[in-house]
């Protein structure tokens, strides 16, 4: 079951830096009649005033816990007003209203969200493209077209979309992505090329973050960023889990970019399919005719590659259908030049630790199988999994799983449970009540008394706090979207008052930044400036 307790710095960043100001909430109430759910895209396309104004540019529109909602026409944001949709109660993470679609008169399905300018979705269940029992499922339905937008995925499930998940169609977006789970991608039953987390395609990210978070029964990669001009500014995957992951085209494709940061995931099976030179026949490989787990196209000077304590493991069943098919081997980890980059640091950047995970659906491994009996099948297993309440309905074809039950979690005696760089869980353990995320307290408290001065920093700072007891204490700086820029002080200290002489003359742009210390006893964050 998922820990309520926990949110990501990041997320807490943002509030803290944005300016506050007034926002509007219009309540959308579900139909009581489940056979007509209401339409929210007459609802929110339609709050204009008389003259076809936005009504409120800051609305956020919430929607009834565990009820049904439609789309019949694709809901478009303009870059002045962000497109705020989010559950009434978001505590209640058990029971998100859920968003799908039906057809118009002429049969045809539309697309979801197209947002132009910033987008948030908090706590909701997106069933993107979905088109009716058996059928392959459409393609594309959540496209980012807002350049230089705010995109944030809180607490959601996206599922069934043929493309990507997230589909990019704009350069510089600050994408932010925490505790969200993306399933069901990819055609099903015939071998292709679909099915992605997150889809880059060409367009370049000023920022793409995802944090605990869950990807599973997918069909190509996680990340796909492939035919790019402009490097990613910043990539981070900091504590998810993966498995019942095809493959088609490899895992993590970072294509471009300049700094990616790959820390406390685990990636259980990850390219289920293995390596084989029949299947890199397409949507070019960087080394050729091997299927790699994370690969990059091009590695710049001034790259800043950061892998540190993933779990990346094989099961056996797994790795018996690699060895029994000629020409089929494990993916090796990284792309030459990540490993290039990482040099002799690369083998201790990950670890294998084979560990069985709660209550998660069914391997997929037939569906793997079918594929190398017959590529060009067009019955192979169905990997696309629905609930178990659906048994026995058109839409029940033989792969269900109990949802409430859901749990991508482990023992916490396994060596993954005190693995991550600060000494807590790797994976998304967010899901998971039994696994600390880290070795600190996570209550926010002003017994540290916490000061830095001056403020504005110049280029000699003092930072001055108070420990009640002895432990691990740690002080990071991060930027105003919430990105860590640096680690200051790491270090196991006595109890008393404490003191950190820092210079951060030469290292830290001018700008607004977050200082966070995190101790045993809690933690406590200043908000400062660069001059």
């Amino acid at each position: 079951m998922q820990n309520l307790t926990r949110f990501t710095f990041g997320i807490l960043c943002l509030l803290c830096l944005l300016p506050l100001t007034a926002q509007r909430i219009v309540h959308i109430p579900a139909n009581p009649d489940p056979n007509q759910p209401v339409d929210i895209y007459t609802i929110i396309q339609g709050d204009t005033t008389a003259t076809g104004e936005r009504t409120d540019n800051n609305t956020i529109y919430t929607l009834e816990n565990g009820e049904l909602y439609i789309v019949r026409r694709q809901i478009v944001n303009k870059p002045d007003w962000p497109l705020q949709i989010q559950a009434q109660d978001l505590t209640d993470t058990e029971n998100k209203p859920r968003i799908t679609r039906i057809p118009n008169s002429s049969g045809v399905y539309p697309n979801v969200f197209w947002p132009e300018g910033d987008m948030t979705l908090r706590n909701l269940w997106v069933v993107a493209g979905e088109r009716g029992p058996g059928a392959q499922h459409d393609w594309g339905k959540i496209r980012l077209y807002g350049e230089n937008s705010k995109v944030v995925i809180d607490h959601c499930i996206i599922e069934k979309d043929r493309g990507g998940f997230l589909q990019v169609n704009a350069n510089n977006i600050r994408c932010y992505v925490n505790n969200s789970i993306f399933r069901n991608g990819g055609n099903r039953k015939i071998f292709q090329g679909n099915g992605r987390g997150i889809d880059g395609r060409n367009y370049a990210f000023d920022s793409l973050v995802v944090t605990q978070s869950v990807f599973h029964n997918i069909a190509d990669r996680i990340l796909r960023s492939q035919g790019g001009v402009e490097p990613h500014n910043y990539i981070e995957f900091d504590h998810n889990t993966i498995f019942n992951h095809v493959g088609r085209h490899g895992c993590f494709q970072f294509g471009l970019a300049k700094t990616v940061k790959i820390t406390n995931n685990l990636l259980r099976n990850p390219i289920l399919l293995g390596s084989t030179p029949a299947f890199t026949d397409e949507q070019t490989q960087p080394d050729n005719e091997s299927f790699k787990v994370f690969t990059l196209d091009t590695l710049y000077d001034d790259a800043n590659l950061e892998f540190a304590a993933n779990n990346i493991y094989y099961t056996q069943d797994v790795l018996d259908l690699f060895n029994s098919i000629d020409s089929v081997s494990r993916p090796e980890v990284y792309s030459d030049l990540i490993l290039q980059h990482l040099g002799a640091s690369a083998p201790s950047t990950y670890f294998e630790e084979v560990v069985e995970l709660e209550a998660v659906p069914p391997s997929i491994l037939e569906y793997i199988e079918d594929v190398y009996a017959n590529p060009a099948a067009t019955d192979m297993y169905d990997f696309i999994v629905e609930d178990i309440s659906l048994a026995g309905t058109p839409l029940d074809f033989g792969n269900l799983f109990d949802f409430s039950t859901f749990s991508p979690c482990y023992p916490a005696t396994a060596i993954s449970a005190t693995a991550a760089t600060d000494g807590g869980a790797v994976g998304a353990v967010d899901f998971c009540s039994e696994l600390s995320t880290d070795t600190y307290a996570p209550e926010l408290t002003r017994q540290l008394k916490f000061s830095l001065s001056p403020n504005p920093v110049g280029a000699f700072t003092t930072i001055i706090y108070e420990l009640a007891q002895a432990g691990p204490v740690r002080i990071a700086i991060y930027d105003a979207v919430g990105r860590e820029v640096s680690v200051i002080h790491h270090a196991n200290q006595a109890a008393g008052i404490q003191r950190v002489d820092w210079q951060p003359a030469g290292t830290l742009p001018k700008g607004i930044y977050v200082a966070r210390l995190q101790t045993r006893q809690g933690e406590q964050s200043l908000k400062f400036v660069s001059q």
